[in-house]
């Protein structure tokens, strides 16, 4: 009996496929109880299953002895995105990575979850993960906010196109951007400024993103301005607001607005 227990136990010491819908519904109930740990690997299934057509992917999960899910993992590309918050967890973390490791490009995850002595030989970058709960609003006059409109598409082309990782090929890309997502602007004069976005959703989980400032209105609030502004529409609506960012000097920005660290994602290019 004790070895048969055993046996079972080690056969669930690994990630396998997620086969049928009851094993993808157990998995986002998984993700759902993760709340904001839960967003990207959730977001991304979320918009897996809108596609008409999706990229080849895989699903795995890691379960428990009892069948309860522990972690989940979404190959994608030569992208792996993992979730296992159990430090019980790491040997089935280093095992899936290990199988996998000569067709990876990328690996994200918390980085308490990953090995760390793969961090260190591997190139990689660094987000701090946030959260508000409450709102707070600095005593400063700030631009003016308004949800953003269709027309907006080709200005907000030319604010994103200063930064590198959110730059898009034409206008039109942003207007069917602002089509699927919800946004805010900042503007004076009729002259947009600044713009934040709600950019990935799961559950009652937002993430307000997007983040971006023309070059010659920085440091005039209007930063400032968009995360409060979309900020608040997430939490009168009864979401969780996260922000994510990689340049440390950023928390002066969000910290004083509310937001508080919760964790740390790492993106490991292989």
């Amino acid at each position: 009996m004790i070895g048969a227990v055993v046996a079972k136990q080690a056969r669930a010491e690994r990630f396998r496929p997620v086969l049928g819908q009851e094993q993808r519904e157990a998995v986002g109930r998984f993700l759902l109880a993760q709340g904001w740990a839960g967003l990207h690997l959730g977001d991304a299934l979320r918009r897996q299953a809108l596609a008409e057509h999706s990229a080849e992917s895989r699903l795995l999960s890691l379960s428990g002895a009892l069948g309860e899910v522990r972690g989940v993992a979404l190959l994608q590309s030569g992208r792996l995105q993992l979730l296992a918050p159990l430090a019980e967890d790491r040997p089935a973390v280093a095992a899936l990575l290990a199988e996998h490791m000569g067709t990876l490009q990328r690996v994200s995850g918390q980085q308490t979850q990953l090995p760390d002595d793969l961090i260190e030989r591997c190139s990689h970058h660094v987000r701090e993960v946030t959260v508000a709960s409450v709102l707070r609003v600095p005593d400063r006059t700030l631009p003016r906010v308004r949800r953003a409109r269709p027309g907006d598409a080709a200005a907000l082309h030319q604010i994103y196109d200063h930064v590198s990782w959110m730059r898009l090929d034409s206008p039109d890309q942003w207007s069917q951007r602002l089509a699927q997502e919800s946004s805010w602007v900042a503007e004076s004069a009729g002259r947009l400024l600044a713009v934040a976005r709600w950019t990935k959703s799961f559950g009652a989980v937002i993430e307000v993103g997007g983040v971006a400032t023309d070059p010659e209105s920085r440091r005039r609030g209007a930063a400032t301005a968009v995360v409060l502004a979309a900020t608040a529409a997430a939490l009168s609506s009864g979401l969780v607001p996260v922000l994510c960012f990689g340049d440390p000097a950023l928390a002066a920005l969000y910290l004083p607005l509310g937001f508080e660290f919760v964790g740390r994602e790492i993106v490991l290019n292989l």
